[in-house]
């Protein structure tokens, strides 16, 4: 769909489209959907209504109305790669089209308050259009790098229609200038009655303007020293390179993003925003599936979204008013929603806030497990003493089961009371019993077996797993969606201080920030003295696709903090992009668990279908791509599995954006190509 057509096709009527995002009040009141431009902004109600409107953003659906599964960082390093790259560009793309439809619906708002009177009537409809016009480019300038820029209501014959893109430069600046417009005229979360509750606040826009600070910021630093080109000259390929007067510089960018991150959490002090810690040690699992609405049980302690202050921004979900509308419970529960990638799932912390091997002298020869690291002789070693945030969403602990809202697993929660089903083993390990009850009981758990043409490359993740027996219905399931919250507050503050820092950063500091974090994952507080001359030696180098001794630094220990806190949630390819390193980890050989040696060597099936059988047992059922050997039994990867082929991994360098649809340079040939596309 061109930009003309989608003109064409937006009238008022579908601007003013309630979105269920919106407050639950508002719902109730008739849509002004059949009246005139000139009839509908007659008065601040009419604002209210319209603003209301304008809260399209991706949640459980993404702008085609499919399931956003993808939001959830599948197929990158964090979760495990199959293939990428080598694509061609697409004749249309509707990430490019519908961007523009809600931008105009913003305009229209903006439009009309300039012919309003009593503007102090509208403050806050207007703060909201110009928050989500900033929402809408910054969308845009994430997939494309410079676009088209929208600032007012266009008709068919408007020059940017068929004028040329604007340099990321220039569109930053443009996100930058609204988000500065909206955060005077928005309301203080805590003067938000009950009832307007997920309304843009004060706060989300200044989070927000954060969070696109520190994008911008790094990516305009590191993303240089890919030596390839990305802005193009604006003639031949790309948008140009061309910088309004007075943009900011990346320290004045690192500055104010630090500023707003940190006004934020001051605020959150005060109680106006908190963490999460409803369900004790399982606190950070459940906080993305509290979904509470017609009685259903959410969780072990049975806390609703009401006890939920962490999200500052998300799209909302009713089970009576407007569900979710995707089979997440199914997803999740068969591995296909988030996942957890071996080298990922070993990045996290011992409980002590160090790595799971460790080296005091930077060589690998006298490196050592983390005395909590109870290494792999038992299936459950490497499981305790770990990070929660891993422990709590990781799919595949070998000695206990989950709840699931899934009729089939016979698993559902239908009352607080137990973080876990009980789980059944089998009572002999080394005689079959076919009557033994493990065979017969949904909650039986068994040994963990490489079968399959299996890769052995993941823990699976159950994040976002809905629990309760009142969500067994399809599509039903209506948890919240987060886009902003406090926790991804509290990383900013600390990125940017970091950055700001060449390296370095205060302990004050971290305590202010991220160590609030690691406080819910029950890992110990970052300060400098813990990482003092403290190598990590269980390092993935992805450059190199092998396991290396590396200097534990801050700026390395807060991006690991980034990728613990947020995985799953959408962050993980826009932060290797913006690092300069996501031609790097999302390409090369990729490796698995650790087999030889293991417990997957000493120990023997107990499930039914494979009973006595070795748990691995490659003479019957080899690995998809073998076991990797390197240099021989002293090298540090020695009997991993092979998880992905490199030649199975074509991203590079031009894929840090993507092309321009080929249907819209047609249309309008000022539009030049990205480079590379």
């Amino acid at each position: 769909m061109s930009m003309k057509t989608i003109i064409n096709k937006i009238f008022l009527a579908s601007a003013l489209t309630l979105s269920l995002s919106a407050c639950s009040d508002f719902l109730e009141k008739e849509p002004l959907s059949q009246g005139t431009e000139a009839i509908v902004f007659k008065t601040p109600e009419h604002f209210v209504q319209a603003a209301n409107a304008l809260y399209n953003m991706e949640g459980w659906k993404n702008y085609d109305n499919k399931a956003n599964y993808d939001v959830m960082d599948r197929n990158l390093d964090i979760s495990g790669l199959g293939s990428n790259g080598g694509g061609a560009a697409p004749e249309s793309n509707w990430q490019w089209d519908k961007p523009y439809s809600h931008i105009r619906t913003c305009n229209i708002l903006l439009q009309k308050a300039e012919e309003f009177g009593d503007k102090e009537a509208i403050a806050q409809p207007i703060g909201t259009a110009y928050f989500f016009r900033a929402w809408q480019h910054f969308y845009l300038l994430k997939l494309f790098g410079g676009v088209p820029i929208v600032d007012h209501v266009l008709d068919v014959n408007d020059g940017v229609i068929y004028g040329p893109r604007k340099s990321r430069y220039e569109v930053a600046n443009f996100i930058i200038a609204d988000l500065e417009a909206a955060i005077p005229l928005l309301p203080k979360e805590k003067d938000i009655p009950a009832a307007s509750k997920g309304k843009v606040s004060k706060e989300a826009a200044k989070a927000f303007l954060a969070r696109v600070l520190l994008y911008e910021a790094t990516w305009e630093k590191y993303v240089p020293s890919i030596s390839y080109d990305l802005d193009g000259n604006g003639n031949e390929s790309g948008a140009g390179t061309a910088k309004p007067e007075g943009y900011y510089s990346i320290e004045k960018m690192l500055t104010e993003a630090k500023k707003l991150s940190g006004e934020v959490i001051t605020e959150a002090e005060t109680g106006t925003f908190k963490l999460w810690n409803e369900c004790d040690t399982l606190s950070y699992f459940y906080l993305f599936n509290i979904d509470d609405g017609a009685e259903n049980i959410p969780n072990f302690k049975n806390a609703g979204k009401k006890t939920n202050k962490e999200f500052i921004l998300y799209k909302k979900y009713d089970y009576n008013l407007g569900q979710g509308g995707i089979n997440l419970s199914h997803t999740v529960a068969t591995w296909q929603g988030s996942n957890i990638s071996t080298s990922f799932g070993e990045s996290f912390l011992c409980r002590n806030g160090l790595p799971i091997r460790i080296s005091n002298t930077g060589n690998m020869s006298d490196a050592q497990n983390n005395p909590q690291f109870k290494g792999y002789d038992t299936f459950v070693g490497e499981f305790r003493n770990r990070d929660y945030r891993f422990v709590s969403c990781a799919m595949s602990i070998p000695d206990r089961t989950f709840w699931s809202s899934r009729t089939e697993d016979g698993r559902q929660l239908t009352a607080a009371g137990k973080p876990y089903p009980d789980p059944v083993f089998p009572q002999n390990n080394d005689v079959y019993n076919a009557n033994d009850p493990a065979y017969k009981s949904s909650c039986g758990v068994f040994k963990p077996t490489l079968r399959n043409n299996s890769t052995a490359s993941s823990y699976g993740s159950r994040k976002f797993l809905i629990e309760g027996a009142g969500r067994s219905v399809s599509n039903s399931e209506s948890a919240d969606f987060p886009l902003i919250r406090l926790a991804e507050v509290h990383l900013i503050y600390a990125e940017a201080t970091c950055e700001l820092g060449n390296g370095a950063i205060s302990d004050e500091d971290l305590n202010f920030s991220i160590n609030k974090n690691r406080e819910r994952a029950r890992v110990a507080p970052l300060t400098n003295d813990l990482i003092a001359n403290v190598w990590d030696a269980g390092w993935f180098d992805h450059a190199t696709g092998k396991t290396i001794c590396k200097k534990m630094n801050m700026l390395d220990e807060i991006r690991r903090e980034r990728a613990c806190e947020l995985f799953g949630e959408g962050f993980r390819l826009d932060d290797l992009k913006r690092w300069g390193i996501a031609h790097i980890n999302l390409t090369g050989q990729k490796l698995g668990h650790r087999i030889l040696g293991t417990a997957y060597e000493t120990e023997k099936a107990n499930d039914a279908n494979y009973f006595g059988e070795p748990c691995y047992y490659p003479e019957k059922y080899p690995l998809q791509y073998g076991i990797y050997e390197g240099t021989g039994p002293n090298d540090p990867d020695y009997g991993r599995s092979i998880a992905t082929l490199a030649g199975n991994l074509l991203f590079s360098q031009r894929d840090y954006l993507q092309p321009i649809p080929r249907v819209q340079i047609r249309l309008n040939p000022q539009l030049k190509q990205n480079p590379g596309w």
